[in-house]
């Protein structure tokens, strides 16, 4: 046997002793490694969770409404119908076919119409009216209020998937089509805005219309949901509990039409997906001025009877809007709305509910955040200083 030297044993022992130490700094190193990886995957887990949606009220039970281009009239059986309960004397329904064309277009629209009629009571002569070009709405005196009335009338104006089939623009170019929506919507914000409530801005637009103003030159096509503060006013319990007995006397007892002081707004309601995203609602609304002589030169001509505003008819009824807000649309929670299609129902194509609006595409390019998800969405704009 050969013995070592005391030099070469410690030398020995020092070696092993500093094996020992790498080892155990290995271990220590790999177990921090592998709780950093677990908390970096529990964190993204975490984080990859869906947010709650949000769900927002646009209307408050004394907004003066009126619905623009309505299909089989759904939509007004909702706002009449629970939870909403919306006094029927400050409601206005219209549409732009007659009401003939409704019934033979939409089959369900009759016993719809029958029942908004019967809870509207009182007002069922008035809750409702046909042949109504959204372009014009000055030749309406349901609209007007006749001419001796104050033109400032309705504080909530909603115009859900218009489409600009119903003025003939069947065309199969998509550009011709985009254009002929662009001069669609182009001449309801002109038409519409004399007849928006006036006064204080409301508390979750007043926020961001500074904001807005002084960033025209950002991207038009907004679709942030970082504007819901404050969805205005929220009912009581008791409120809620009186519903039903409010809703009985509103139809059966006249009451006087009386907007709400304060400023009024427009609300397009649209799929956000191709080829609606094309249409550019923002943009159309902050920058109708610049925009309007452009479209209507491109567009598809209108039909005889109807007319392209012009920069005069901008500045005559001071349509100059900024983007108040944009929201998700569920159809949901409208309990009675079922959409139709602008060209009515086509058997084997249309669907009994909502699945139109609700259906994902995966042909369309992704234009957007949401485009090709399968939402809807509402964008809300309201008057600004010229």
């Amino acid at each position: 046997m050969v013995k070592r030297g005391k030099g070469k044993l410690r030398t020995a022992l020092v070696n092993h002793q500093a094996r020992s130490l790498q080892r155990k700094a290995e271990k220590q190193h790999a177990e921090a490694r592998e709780a950093a990886l677990n908390r970096k995957a529990k964190s993204k887990n975490s984080s990859a969770k869906p947010k709650p949606k949000k769900h927002v009220s646009p209307f408050t039970r004394d907004d003066t409404i009126l619905l623009i281009g309505e299909g089989n009239f759904s939509f007004a059986l909702s706002l009449l119908c629970e939870p909403h309960c919306h006094p029927p004397h400050l409601l206005l329904a219209t549409s732009f076919d007659t009401e003939q064309e409704v019934h033979e277009k939409y089959p369900d629209a009759r016993d719809i119409l029958t029942e908004i009629r019967k809870r509207a009571g009182v007002y069922a002569d008035s809750i409702l009216a046909f042949g109504v070009d959204a372009g014009a709405l000055h030749k309406y005196t349901p609209i007007t209020g006749g001419r001796t009335a104050s033109p400032y009338r309705w504080s909530k104006v909603w115009f859900g998937f218009p489409h600009a089939n119903r003025a003939g623009a069947g065309h199969k170019d998509e550009q011709r089509n985009v254009l002929a929506n662009q001069l669609l919507l182009l001449r309801f914000f002109v038409s519409v805005a004399p007849f928006l409530t006036r006064g204080p801005i409301p508390t979750y637009a007043a926020n961001v219309k500074k904001i807005r103003n002084e960033s025209d030159d950002d991207d038009d096509d907004d679709q942030s949901d970082d504007f819901h503060a404050d969805n205005g006013p929220k009912q009581s319990l008791q409120d809620i509990q009186d519903l039903d007995q409010y809703d009985v006397q509103e139809a059966h007892t006249k009451r006087a039409f009386q907007p709400p002081f304060r400023q009024g707004s427009v609300l397009i309601t649209l799929r956000n997906t191709s080829p609606y995203t094309l249409w550019n609602v923002p943009m159309l609304a902050k920058r109708l001025p610049k925009v309007l002589a452009p479209i209507v030169a491109s567009a598809p001509a209108l039909p005889r009877h109807m007319h392209a505003p012009t920069v005069q008819d901008v500045e005559r009824n001071e349509a100059y809007y900024t983007l108040w807000r944009s929201y998700e649309f569920f159809p949901e929670d409208w309990s009675h709305y079922s959409h139709r299609r602008t060209v009515g129902w086509i058997e084997g194509v249309s669907t009994s509910e909502n699945q139109d609006l609700l259906r994902r595409t995966n042909a369309t390019a992704q234009l957007g955040k949401h485009s090709g998800t399968g939402e809807c969405r509402t964008w809300e704009v309201g008057l600004r200083d010229s």
